[in-house]
């Protein structure tokens, strides 16, 4: 039978949803929210994603990935703001290589339309999940407008409805479900620097500008319309934190002493800070994904992940475009495309979901220290001595298709070519030398046989 039901109309459930009914499946689609593009959605849920090349390379696959860029705006590096207003420029890469910044709402709205005006994909909103039966694939939604029930009996539903699924949580009621969650002692909360009255970017716009402070920290993504959303992140608890934060002047006195270039651009700070929700970081893993040929999980459904390496949304679409190469070549095999679907993907998400929490801490604590900044220099010097060689991971992860758990094993091996040259007493102003070139490429030799090569096809995808 080739219909399929999805439940989640979010991101990755309309990808999804795209990709299905390409290879000619009739695909219903069910969203406990509204349609998105019919209100005028409430600021402070659509904290912006940043697409990297994995994630456009799986919109591409699906036909829109030339839409999406047209609602992005291309960021080539990070600024950093210190304490003493010094700013720091970190470029991602030597090649000019960016990540796309983009509204999380206009990308759903994009995805949404594209699907309705070129597949005949039908969704279904305001109806949520309240019952999975497994022994006979019915599922129950009820709709939030109407209080109608309707029960749908689907021959394969892919649960799409992100960390909270209650696709995942009738599948843990089953033996041997593995589950855990991990919530960050953070969280963060939506603010934003509106577009100037000639409808320009206050600050520089081809950059991912972050104010780090230790415990706290704030991240700015500009959008096409001129604006910037920041991302404000504080501890739940404690000094400095969303509960010790009272009233309007405990904000003053946190943004005049900690952010104060970027307070200057926030008429609208108070009333956003009061008015947006405080969104939890949680990291979800569970095993297993699949159950029989009936059901699956993706994206956050399968592996939430901390928003800190910006791979959440990524590697969902990644999701997609692996679970659509798996029902191509197994042709209607549903075990064998679930296997190597969760074969192919949940070690990978395991591994992020890990790098995410450890990209956390340092984008909070290290990314304006100066050893951090001194190692950044010192992979990009390597890199451009060794372009098909030496990628630093975060390249490996935003730049390439390499797997999560192949980027992570590289990087270990590079890890260590980096932790020697920084046993070089004042290696920063010699790294340009001569000797220190001499020292890298010998590092380099001694390492060929662990470090793998690069391929060129790679590569070429990377830029």
């Amino acid at each position: 039978m080739k219909d399929i039901t999805i439940v989640g109309a979010g991101l990755i459930g309309s990808l999804l949803a795209i990709y299905l009914a390409k290879r000619g499946y009739t695909v219903e689609v069910f969203e406990r929210n509204c349609d998105l593009r019919k209100v005028t959605p409430k600021r402070g849920r659509s904290i912006n994603i940043t697409l990297c090349d994995r994630g456009l390379k799986a919109l591409d696959g699906a036909g829109v990935g030339h839409i999406v860029r047209n609602i992005s705006v291309p960021v080539y590096g990070r600024l950093i703001h210190q304490e003493n207003q010094q700013l720091e420029y970190q470029p991602y890469g030597n090649n000019q290589e960016a990540l796309y910044s983009v509204s999380r709402n206009e990308l759903n709205r994009v995805l949404l339309d594209y699907a309705q005006k070129n597949f005949p994909i039908n969704f279904h909103f305001n109806e949520e999940c309240i019952g999975l039966d497994l022994s006979s694939t019915t599922i129950t939604f009820k709709n939030s407008v109407t209080g109608n029930i309707l029960h749908r009996q689907a021959n394969r539903i892919i649960g799409a409805d992100g960390a909270y699924s209650a696709v995942r949580q009738r599948l843990q009621q089953r033996s041997r479900f593995d589950y855990s969650q991990h919530y960050a002692a953070h969280a963060n909360k939506e603010l934003l620097i509106p577009a100037s009255a000639q409808g320009a970017w206050t600050l520089e716009k081809n950059v991912l500008h972050i104010w780090p402070r230790g415990q706290y920290m704030l991240i700015s993504f500009p959008n096409v319309d001129g604006s910037i959303t920041c991302t404000l992140h504080l501890p739940f608890e404690g000094e400095s934190s969303f509960d010790s934060i009272k009233n309007k002047q405990d904000l003053q006195h946190l943004f005049a002493t900690m952010f104060p270039d970027a307070m200057q651009e926030m008429p609208e700070l108070v009333q956003d800070y009061f008015t947006n929700p405080v969104i939890p970081m949680v990291t979800v893993c569970c095993s297993h994904w699949t159950f029989q040929d009936k059901i699956a999980l993706i994206g956050d459904a399968a592996h939430a992940m901390w928003p800190s390496y910006g791979q959440g949304a990524n590697s969902g679409f990644e999701d997609c475009a692996i679970f659509d190469q798996c029902v191509g070549k197994y042709r209607g095999n549903w075990i064998a495309t679930f296997r190597e679907y969760e074969q192919q993907r949940r070690p990978n998400a395991d591994v992020m979901g890990m790098l995410s929490e450890q990209h956390f801490v340092e984008i909070r604590d290290l990314v304006g220290s100066h050893e951090f900044q001194l190692r950044k220099k010192l992979e990009r010097k390597i890199n451009r001595l060794y372009p098909t060689r030496y990628i630093p991971l975060y390249s490996l992860i935003a730049f390439t298709p390499i797997p999560y758990v192949e980027a992570l094993e590289i990087e270990k091996q590079q890890r260590q070519i980096v932790d020697e040259l920084l046993k070089i007493k004042e290696i920063e102003p010699r790294i340009d030398n001569p000797e220190i070139e001499s020292i890298i490429h010998k590092l380099m030799r001694s390492r060929d046989v662990e470090l793998p090569k690069i391929s060129a096809n790679l590569l070429e995808f990377a830029r």
